[in-house]
């Protein structure tokens, strides 16, 4: 930085374009990162005692998510394919905030303890892996207050495909939450306060398009695929299906929502742009 800085102490800015094009870009750059940056949240409401499932939580968006409901007093369950890096994450959730494990059959009350954050294996490559996760759970807990939707893939390996079959992007980002969102449904309608169903999905949705007679793009594919068309076809989808499910929650306490967390730090999504 300092020998670009150099590069213009002694410039003369009606003699040479080089300033003018630095701060433009350097303008810009601030420019995009502050409208994809997303909002911040102010809510610091306590969540004491409630059952928070959050897919892909070992790392960016669903780590900070996981990290920031178990201090507000929620007992978080990290659901991973990366069991290692899954454990991993609720060590440093509980190190950071000075807690200890709690097995899930004792009152928080009843315990020293103040945070449960535990780790369970989750792989949305597979469907076999959800029926597994939601059994398991649904076993454990008898209910289940938010479920978080979090996990994704981005830029995955040219049309590759699941062991179901899928295209990779749609599976993972969308028909396994679909699946495990369903499987999951009775336990959040048994929530207190009403259950809550949180889809993570992203800008790049705008830039999809959706073929009713080839809704899962088989055919596009297999002529001209590109895993960033992919990734922003499963992010609409997840959309439509957040206003799908939320229209027929209408009428319950169950709350259904997606947001959009714009480009964040931690994710490793855009190590290509590292400006940005």
């Amino acid at each position: 930085m300092d020998k670009l800085l150099s590069l213009f102490e002694n410039a003369d800015p009606f003699k040479t374009w080089w300033p003018a094009i630095a701060a433009l870009v350097f303008g810009l750059v601030i420019i995009v990162r502050t409208l994809m940056s997303g909002q911040r949240c102010p809510n610091d409401n306590q969540i004491r005692d409630q059952i928070v499932v959050v897919t892909g939580a070992n790392s960016g968006i669903g780590l900070e998510i996981a990290k920031a409901l178990a201090a507000r007093g929620g007992r978080i369950v990290l659901a991973c394919r990366n069991m290692a890096a899954a454990e991993r994450a609720a060590r440093v959730i509980k190190r950071e905030l000075e807690c200890q494990r709690l097995h899930p059959t004792h009152s928080i009350a009843a315990s020293d303890a103040k945070y449960f954050v535990e780790a369970r294996y989750l792989d949305l490559r597979s469907f076999e892996s959800v029926h597994r996760f939601a059994r398991r759970i649904t076993g454990e807990f008898e209910r289940i207050d938010v479920l978080i939707n979090n996990a994704g893939i981005i830029f995955g390996p040219l049309g590759a495909r699941t062991i179901d079959g899928y295209e990779l992007h749609l599976q993972v980002n969308y028909l396994s939450h679909f699946l495990l969102t369903q499987l999951l449904l009775p336990h959040l309608q048994r929530s207190p306060s009403g259950g809550r169903v949180v889809n993570v999905t992203a800008h790049a949705h705008a830039a999809a398009k959706i073929d009713f007679d080839d809704p899962l793009n088989v055919g596009t594919w297999a002529v001209n695929f590109h895993a960033r068309d992919a990734f922003a076809h499963s992010k609409l989808a997840v959309l439509l299906a957040t206003r799908w499910l939320a229209r027929q929650m209408k009428g319950t306490p169950l709350t259904v929502n997606c947001c959009t967390p714009g480009l964040v730090r931690g994710t490793g999504h855009l190590r290509r742009y590292f400006v940005l």
